[in-house]
């Protein structure tokens, strides 16, 4: 279940779709809600001077310009400032139990660590569409918080879901089908055999029960399968014709079989969901697993899609490739990556030894 929810704010209209989300996503699971803004000197409205570089004065910069520099810094401060608290009294006519951060640095670093900190169980970041290179490059505050967050994260794009401004205030579990404010109609599932689809389904489910919402697993058999049929290698004799034809229907079996099964559990799945009184269905298809996920999340109109991490990150994810990296980014939906979170003792384990190896090599 989540109980606190983290959303960071940027100014951007984006980033108050992502706040439309958090106040829904608050509501539902009656959750405690963070709003949180970070500021930095590379933001687009903070003050720049150009003598002024990470915080150091160049030798020739003289006192005024530092104090004019200081003046504004503060102005922007107390700005920013008023305007988060704004954000918080608008957020609390729509929901209680919501407060508000200001904090100073890089803005995913410090998500990531506030979240840590106060032990969110959810983040909700919008995203500002860099992916590839461009992203590697320039960087990216969703794309930080994906790799680094110690729980689930939901990435806001500008969907058709997000355009609503209508929030559902009901629980979990009472929402109406027929309920025209639930901002959730459609949520797929990917689903594969990791340990993370498991908790991706459950979440799914608390969100259809919030909204009366229909859910779709699907399983994409890309070629890089470890246990898909292989293809026989065959001979161009004419000798083997007959020894070529056994091949292929031998093949032919086992790959029906492979696909029978993935059907019988995406099957035994629904049957599950449909238990919990939502409409499920379920699909398998070929192709490319990141591709084909934001081609069916467009044709079925998806509002969300919730999907589970490998667990890659930075460069390796970049270069290797990761089936929520991509989803994430080229989803035409807000996409919703869950992430198990690191249990307190283990937490306290990983920064007593890292403690550690800094006392043994300083």
């Amino acid at each position: 279940m989540i109980h606190k929810i983290v959303v960071g704010l940027d100014k951007s209209d984006l980033s108050l779709k992502a706040l439309q989300q958090a106040l829904a996503f608050a509501q539902g699971y009656q959750a405690e809600l963070k709003l949180v803004c970070v500021l930095s000197g590379h933001e687009s409205d903070a003050p720049q001077v150009w003598s002024y570089f990470n915080g150091y004065p160049y030798p020739g910069m003289n006192s005024t310009a530092l104090e004019s520099y200081q003046t504004a810094w503060n102005q922007y401060v107390d700005d920013s400032q008023s305007w988060l608290g704004q954000q918080v009294s608008d957020s609390k006519k729509t929901y209680t139990d919501t407060s508000g951060s200001l904090l100073y640095g890089a803005p995913g670093a410090k998500l990531c660590e506030f979240a840590e900190t106060w032990n969110a169980d959810l983040i909700i970041v919008g995203s500002r569409g860099f992916s590839g290179i461009s992203e590697l490059w320039m960087g990216s505050v969703s794309n930080y918080v994906m790799h680094h967050a110690p729980c689930s994260v939901l990435i806001v794009h500008a969907g058709k879901q997000t355009e609503q401004t209508e929030m559902s205030t009901q629980p979990i579990g009472s929402a109406s089908k027929t309920n025209p404010q639930n901002i959730l109609q459609h949520i797929l599932v990917p689903v594969d055999k990791s340990d993370m689809t498991g908790q991706a389904i459950a979440t799914a489910v608390d969100l259809a029960k919030l909204h009366g919402a229909e859910i779709k697993l699907v399983h994409v058999i890309d070629e890089d399968e470890y246990d898909i049929p292989q293809k026989p290698i065959l001979s161009d004799s004419q000798y083997m014709l007959q020894h070529n034809g056994l091949l292929l229907e031998e093949y032919q079996r086992n790959w029906n079989k492979f696909i029978d099964g993935w059907w019988r559990q995406l099957q035994m799945k629904v049957q599950d969901i449909e238990h919990e009184k939502i409409d499920a269905i379920c699909d398998v298809m070929q192709g490319r697993t990141g591709p084909r996920i934001c081609e069916v999340a467009k044709d079925w109109q998806a509002d969300l899609i919730v999907i589970g991490s490998r667990g890659l990150s930075g460069l390796k994810e970049l270069l290797v490739g990761s089936v929520s990296y991509y989803v994430s980014h080229r989803a035409s939906c807000s996409v919703l990556v869950t992430r198990s979170k690191p249990s307190r003792e283990k937490s306290s384990d990983i920064s007593q030894k890292s403690r550690e190896m800094a006392l043994v090599n300083s």
